[in-house]
């Protein structure tokens, strides 16, 4: 699987599409420095990467890497078509394989901005799949291509959006591949948590709203997003915190118990620990 952190949102840079004939290959091509998106219409890509194989099937989409050596393991049996796509990301990316649990950013070494920075977040892209979302994924590449041949006003600011709903249809089909029960128990648990972070939340009290046992819910998000309760409910209240600290003039006490935080002392120390500062010398970085 292929994991992007954003924002900002991986880049499109262009898109075509190609017919093979019976006994034609796929050009061999050694690291380009982009990523190609091979989306299969009909027939079938035999697709080599570095020591790997993949053959691509009709309504199958494939991933590869800029770091890579690409070629065709062997030619095409039949008639094949299918988009091609090339793509940058803006920030760093990661290859991660099947059973990787750890699908969350670290809060603990992320870079530390301000109350209103943005927060960096995951796009998991399947590497070869099939695409269950066939007839959208289908539709959005052919409006790409329409949209390539189409020199009017905005054309390459409409062609990017497009393309991040092409993407955002490619982790769709990743999620119905790979969706088990921990992950939407994690989904549920993380939805609670978000409403209900500024009231005190005790393990029972979570387990009884999500029908399910505390410790099994705790074991579904680390093995999910990597964090359990307790430290994924205490970052949202640090951003909250963050932010009333900036945008308000309310004490410390205030702020801590408003976001959530049952004493100001632990407060204080939490949030030092994270931000390497009090929270009244963050404060202070922003009074005029």
């Amino acid at each position: 699987m292929l994991q992007i952190i954003a924002p900002p949102l991986p880049i499109m840079l262009a898109a075509g599409e190609d017919t093979y004939t019976n006994g034609q290959s796929h050009p061999n091509r050694n690291k380009i420095g982009v990523f190609d998106l091979l989306v299969v219409t009909q027939g079938c890509l035999f697709m080599g990467e570095n020591k790997e194989q993949f053959p691509v099937k009709e309504k199958e989409a494939l991933i590869l890497y800029p770091d890579r050596h690409h070629f065709s393991f062997k030619p095409c049996e039949s008639e094949t078509h299918f988009y091609w796509i090339h793509f940058i990301p803006s920030k760093e990316w990661i290859d991660i394989n099947e059973d990787s649990s750890k699908r969350g950013l670290d809060f603990a070494t992320r870079e530390q901005k301000n109350a209103f920075s943005e927060h960096p977040f995951w796009i998991t892209l399947p590497k070869h799949a099939k695409i269950h979302n066939w007839n959208t994924v289908d539709f959005l590449c052919r409006q790409l291509l329409s949209i390539e041949e189409n020199t009017s006003y905005s054309w390459q600011w409409k062609r990017q959006m497009q393309f991040q709903q092409l993407l955002q249809e490619m982790t769709t089909t990743h999620y119905l591949a790979k969706s088990s029960p921990a992950m939407a128990v994690a989904e549920k648990a993380i939805s609670y948590l978000q409403k209900n972070f500024a009231n005190k939340i005790s393990y029972r009290e979570l387990g009884e709203s999500l029908n399910y046992h505390p410790n099994y819910i705790a074991r579904c998000m680390v093995n999910t997003i990597g964090y359990s309760p307790v430290e994924y409910v205490n970052q949202v209240r640090l951003e909250h915190s963050k932010m009333l600290l900036v945008s308000t003039n309310w004490s410390i006490e205030k702020i801590a118990e408003n976001s959530g935080f049952q004493q100001t002392a632990y407060f204080s120390r939490f949030f030092k620990k994270r931000e390497g500062m009090s929270p009244y010398h963050f404060r202070r970085q922003f009074e005029g």
